[in-house]
């Protein structure tokens, strides 16, 4: 059943009430606004926009100290919300890309090849709000500000990607935003999106920064979602305790980067294959039988859309090497600049 539709009114209230009182049932309200949300299909940027309001509202009547107090437990308000609204982020998807199906694809197997691509970004933006809640919980209320901020740029991320994989099923093109872009940024927060991942599996990622940063004409969501599901499979396909490099460089008019694991490999008949729609190597469901070949369907689109390229070397056993070539300047024509 749908739960009711929830308004800044009712957000306001059951807050208020944790605020001024402090109650183990006022959070486990709060817990059961992130179901609602879920129902209600509303995302993480308008749940933060409604408890910014929310929150103007409890603690309209409050003195200037209080409000001080108040916007503290305010956000261990929003993180139970939040938190709770991570767990349930795969029923979110679901219902968001039942909108949008339409192909005649199996619905059912494309919605969990989808949830399964968007695992490891999932956990990281989870993480964030976890470590946040931990840095409440240890008297830390000045950084939680900023992860809270990090979560919510990952989850809005995530939105956005969900769309992307499955235009990606479908064959439709990207549209992109071209932008200038510094490209160890954009690096930086795809090894921040596994790392969490590469700690569990005792993997060390190494991350080499260039002398020089280099800068791309690009999309920076899309190159993002290119690096970060480079570097997930990377860390998905290295069994424990291996490693995982990161580089890049640049000269006159392109940049380039490549990620290189020391994971299983692939043969050549299969490299030959592995950005075609739906496909997976034989090496690839032996380790993770899960997923639909996805992913490196979308890495192709979004660098060719670029204008760039995307090649790998790779041998079974010995690991592989993807190397992503971009344009560092020049707008393309049919894009948004």
């Amino acid at each position: 059943m749908v739960e009711p539709s929830v308004t800044p009114d009712d957000y306001a209230q059951i807050l208020r009430e944790f605020i001024t009182t402090g109650s183990e049932g006022a959070l486990y309200r709060a817990s059961l606004l992130s179901k609602s949300f879920v129902d209600q299909q509303i995302g993480p940027e308008d749940i933060v926009a409604i408890h910014v309001e929310a929150l103007q509202t409890a603690v309209a009547d409050l003195s200037y100290r209080e409000q001080a107090r108040a916007a503290a437990d305010g956000l261990q308000f929003l993180l139970e919300v939040m938190i709770t609204f991570g767990v349930r982020y795969k029923e979110y998807l679901d219902s968001r890309l039942r909108e949008l199906a339409h192909s005649e694809a199996d619905k059912g197997e494309v919605l969990a090849a989808i949830a399964h691509e968007l695992r490891t970004p999932l956990a990281a933006a989870t993480g964030t709000l976890d470590l946040a809640r931990r840095s409440l919980s240890r008297g830390q209320p000045d950084r939680v500000p900023g992860l809270l901020e990090r979560s919510r740029e990952a989850m809005g991320l995530l939105d956005r990607l969900t769309t992307r994989l499955f235009d990606a099923s479908r064959g439709y093109v990207p549209e992109l935003h071209f932008a200038d872009q510094r490209l160890d940024v954009l690096l930086a927060q795809a090894v921040g999106w596994i790392s969490e991942a590469a700690a569990e599996k005792e993997i060390q990622v190494v991350f080499e920064t260039a002398l020089v940063g280099a800068h791309v004409w690009a999309d920076g969501d899309a190159l993002i979602t290119v690096f970060g599901n480079l570097l997930s499979n990377a860390v998905r396909y290295t069994p424990r305790g291996g490693h995982v490099s990161v580089r890049h460089g640049s000269d006159a008019d392109r940049a380039w980067v490549e990620v290189q694991d020391s994971g299983i490999g692939m043969s050549a008949e299969h490299k030959a294959r592995i950005f075609e729609k739906f496909y997976r190597a034989p090496e690839a469901r032996t380790v993770d039988a899960r997923g639909m070949g996805l992913g490196l369907t979308l890495v192709h689109q979004l660098v060719e859309a670029h204008g760039g390229t995307i090649d790998v070397e790779s041998e079974p056993g010995k690991g592989s090497t993807f190397r992503v070539v971009l344009p560092t300047h020049q707008p393309h024509q049919g894009v948004t600049e």
